[in-house]
């Protein structure tokens, strides 16, 4: 009994080693020593700085919502239906081209 016992501690010991901080440690602050604390301060605002221009750099850069989108058709294109792709074939059910006789089926009177 006594062995199960230690064995069930031991699983859940090596079970509780597994827990805590993923990743690399912080080093806490320095509790003594004025040079040490600024020394410190610099290190860590030079982190975060490094940090912030790896996290700048990682984002997609993409184009203000004020940005006027009627210059270039290719930033929003809008509908097919509206914008028909330039070669794609006529729709079926629109409008005929010039000088094409009337069809009553698709476009009754």
């Amino acid at each position: 009994m006594t062995r199960v016992l230690l064995i069930v501690a031991g699983v859940a010991a090596l079970g509780l080693v597994g827990c805590g901080k993923v990743g690399t440690l912080d080093q806490p602050a320095p509790l003594y020593g004025d040079k040490a604390k600024a020394d410190y301060q610099a290190r860590r605002s030079a982190a975060d700085q490094a940090a912030q221009d790896k996290k700048d750099q990682a984002e997609i850069e993409t184009l203000p919502p004020d940005t006027d989108r009627k210059y270039d058709p290719n930033l929003d294109p809008g509908p097919a239906r509206a914008l028909p792709v330039p070669g794609a074939p006529p729709s079926p059910n629109g409008p005929p081209p010039p000088g094409v006789l009337p069809d009553p089926f698709n476009h009754p009177q």
